[in-house]
């Protein structure tokens, strides 16, 4: 490794930064001592002995990355007015082409400045905008003004979570805004995009409009995706034929594209430089041809909007072209350890986001495995004398090819678990029929209308027709391939333990021949493999607990009851009325995914309503459940009428409270049904909309001595009938709170049979509706309830067992939990 001194000092600066990140608060103080320490290690490295040099230098690199990191903690002025949730009025320009989700609007918005409460503010951050109803089509370098209500973003706080706060800051988001109605923006003429924002919309508007007439609007968005770097045509269904086939990282520019960009002009220039006998006796026409492939690279990088993904690309590809210029081109480890070097000194917090993660992982993977693949490919008689026919240079393309993503996806394939959740089976196939298509085809027409624009319209719309058609072609074959059985699979969430043994075992079966240890080392891997198999089967299936988990879903309820034997049931899904975003996807899932559950037995929605609902869509396709129990209640929304579709196509039972009248006993845990009467209720026990509320499914789960009653959404109408129905037996250990904390629900007579030990609310942090009420918290308070509020303290999960009733949450972690 010392052999290439790159490698250590990325390691120790790359250490560097993770180090201060999670471990060192912001600090000022911190910063002259560290100075001071890199200082003294750079003194060192000029006077001492050659093996303490090499540390000093080491050392160097690690507080350097303590700095840079340190030096990324920015106070907002804007985010002490989000925590309060203030209404104020902003003046800002929009950055980016506006995306509607819905009738919902999303903009990137540069704000300039703020006004509240008559002052004004000169800001200069970028805040995430949400436009509900009316909405209006600003352009990128409108300027706008509107009143807004600033939020921050907030993470669900449940076990194997997706850090959203850090992601949108990654993004440089400072927080969020919402507009109740386009009409309240008031455009305000041209307004000021930094540099060189305002000179790059000028390049590219003229080709998205260009797009936008000549094109349908799947190819429209398509090419404003893989030339311009602008997504406001891709959403959820568009994007999900390319990510079970393994390709969704086509869909924006980064390492791929400006490597194909990269490849085509170094290969152009090379073979057009070659053709003159001068040259090539006066210069090294391949130093030559990477020098000049600098140029499009870089083009192409401001036409995609200079974004931060298609930022490090070109980096990475200037440094590998330098190498060429430089005769270093063989030292290829070294070279990429550059590239990391440079885009971390640039920003750091790159190293904690997804793309910088797979794209270096993918290169090392390619760089370390692809020689030992390539030789184990026999080599024909004329491969050998260096005489290669069209048929011969197709196959090594080929074969390239498929080796290039076999080895990235061998090595991306904990990382993409762990993110995606999601492993494509048909990744070989499809890569091999598409990227000669979008490297030889889509990308280079595309690039050349673009070129010819200004100067030949009428030849740059041959080419975008062109490139149309290839873009069909492309998206068939996409299609065809994710529509196979078994496409993709959802997977479980590997921990770090496990992607340690993963890449340690990696490494000895590729080192197998050159390290005596090799075949010792794959044995205790697998041992420990075996191990870990067999915790997580006897902790997942064969548990001897109850276990409850209230899951964190924001103004919503989720519940996962794992019943002792392995079955598993799913209590609402949570859920939000508007937009895109999925919570059964996003965050119920992602949770059952971490704790290595793949299959629910029992789906149970209390009312179809959206935030108790619609994340349940999610969870009955991709999990499997084998009965659905629900109150009768129907409605005519599409959300419903989806879940429906799905529960019959999938053969789900349907169970309705009648069919539970007995109630369930699974390996000694009790579940009753005690709301709508099993005996005689018909839908529409309450009519009417007011009280649809009050038909929620109540079901109570009791195991040793211990129980947990489910309310659903029951406002005191619905109480009380509950009251009459079930007297006494609604006594509970732990009671979820009826609609989420309300004022109209949790009523004294409730609360006073029921008489809950601990109280869970289930409500989003900062709602609009100020749930939990202060007269619900008071009335748990009166009768010596001890509330958990997972708006403050994360999800919450209660274990009973054999003497044994504890409960902990996801904040406050395994050192602060509470034994009963």
């Amino acid at each position: 490794m010392f052999n290439r001194p790159l490698i250590p000092m990325l390691i120790c600066f790359a250490g560097g930064i993770v180090v201060a990140y999670e471990f060192l608060p912001s600090c000022p103080g911190y910063m002259l001592p560290l100075f001071l320490l890199v200082f003294l290690c750079l003194l060192a490295v000029l006077f001492t002995s050659s093996g303490s040099r090499i540390l000093c230098l080491l050392v160097t690199f690690f507080l350097t990355g303590i700095i840079l990191e340190q030096t990324q903690h920015r106070p907002s002025q804007v985010m002490p007015l989000a925590v309060q949730r203030k209404i104020v009025n902003i003046e800002g320009t929009v950055l980016d082409p506006i995306k509607v989700i819905n009738k919902m609007a999303r903009l990137k918005v540069r704000a300039h400045r703020l006004f509240i409460e008559g002052k004004s503010m000169a800001i200069n951050e970028n805040l995430l905008v949400s436009v509900y109803d009316h909405v209006v089509h600003f352009r990128p370098g409108d300027k706008i003004y509107f009143p807004a209500r600033l939020r921050p973003f907030r993470n669900f706080n449940n076990p194997g979570r997706y850090d959203y706060e850090s992601a949108m800051k990654l993004k440089g988001f400072s927080c969020a805004a919402s507009v109740s109605d386009g009409r309240f923006v008031v455009p305000m003429g041209t307004g000021h995009m930094p540099f060189p924002g305002g000179l790059l919309e000028r390049i590219k508007r003229p080709v998205r409009n260009f797009f936008k007439e000549k094109l349908n609007s799947q190819n429209y968005a398509l090419y404003c995706a893989l030339i311009l770097g602008e997504h406001q045509g891709i959403d959820h269904d568009f994007r999900e034929p390319f990510n079970k086939t393994g390709l969704g990282h086509m869909l924006a520019v980064s390492g791929l594209h400006i490597g194909l960009v990269a490849w085509m002009a170094f290969s152009s220039f090379k073979g057009i430089l070659s053709r003159s006998y001068k040259l090539a006796l006066k210069t090294d026409v391949r130093k030559l041809a990477a020098l000049l492939t600098c140029v499009p690279v870089i083009g192409y990088v401001l036409l995609a909007g200079c974004q931060v993904s298609s930022q490090r690309a070109m980096i990475m590809a200037l440094v590998f072209l330098w190498s060429f210029v430089l005769g270093r081109e063989r030292d290829v480890w070294s070279t990429l350890a550059l590239g990391a070097l440079l885009i971390l000194a640039i920003d750091p917090h790159a190293i904690f986001g997804i793309p910088f993660q797979l794209s270096f992982s993918a290169v090392t993977g390619i760089l370390w495995f692809m020689p030992l693949i390539l030789d184990m490919i026999p080599k024909s008689d004329k491969e050998r004398e260096g005489v290669n026919g069209v048929l011969d240079r197709l196959l090594v393309y080929f074969v390239g090819l498929i080796g290039m993503t076999l080895c990235a996806t061998i090595f991306i394939l904990p990382i993409i678990s762990f993110y995606f959740h999601r492993i494509s089976l048909v990744s070989i196939p499809a890569n091999i029929t598409v990227m000669p298509l979008l490297g030889l085809w889509v990308i280079p027409l595309g690039l050349l209308c673009c070129a010819t624009l200004p100067f030949f319209p009428q030849l740059a719309e041959v080419f975008v027709q062109l490139g149309a058609w290839g873009l069909n072609i492309m998206t068939e074959m996409i299609r065809f391939w994710s529509n196979l059985p078994f496409s993709s699979l959802w997977t479980i969430t590997p921990n770090f333990f496990e992607a340690a043994i993963y890449y340690s075992l990696i490494l000895l079966i590729f080192s197998f021949k050159r390290l005596k240890w090799a075949k010792t080392g794959i044995l205790i891997l697998a041992f420990l493999t075996v191990v870990d198999i067999g915790y997580w089967t006897l902790r997942v299936c064969f548990n001897r607990d109850l276990r409850v988990t209230f899951l964190d879903v924001g103004q919503a309820n989720a519940a996962l009851v794992e019943f002792p034997g392995g079955k598993k049931m799913l209590i609402d899904g949570g859920g939000l009325p508007r937009g895109s975003f999925d919570v059964g996807r996003m965050v119920v899932a992602p949770y059952l995914w971490h704790s290595k559950i793949l299959h629910i037995d029992y789906l149970v929605l209390s009312h179809p309503q959206a935030d108790h609902m619609n994340g349940l869509r999610f969870i009955a396709r991709a999990f499997d459940p084998e009965e659905f129990w629900y109150n009768g209640d129907e409605r005519k929304t599409p959300a419903f009428m989806e879940l429906m579709t799905i529960i019959e196509s999938k053969q789900v039972k349907n169970f309705l409270p009648a069919n539970l009248a007995e109630g369930r006993e699974i390996n000694g845990a009790r579940i009753e049904v005690l709301h709508p009467d099993p005996s005689s209720h018909s839908p529409g026990l309450f009519d009417g909309k007011a009280r649809f509320n009050d038909n929620s499914l109540v079901l109570k789960v009791s195991y040793e001595g211990r129980s947990f009653l489910f309310p659903g959404d029951l406002e005191q109408p619905g109480e009380d009938v509950l009251i009459s129905n079930a007297g006494n037996a609604l006594r509970s250990d732990i009671l979820l709170s009826p609609h989420h904390g309300s004022r109209s629900s949790s009523s004294e007579e409730f609360l006073r049979i029921v008489a809950p030990t601990i109280c869970v609310i289930s409500s989003g942090e900062g709602n609009f509706f100020g749930f939990p009420h202060e007269q619900t918290i008071s009335r748990l308070q009166d009768i010596g309830c001890i509330i958990v509020r997972i708006d403050m303290v994360g999800a919450v999960k209660c274990t009973v067992g054999a003497g044994k009733f504890e409960v902990r949450t996801f904040m406050q972690g395994d050192d602060d939990f509470l034994r009963f």
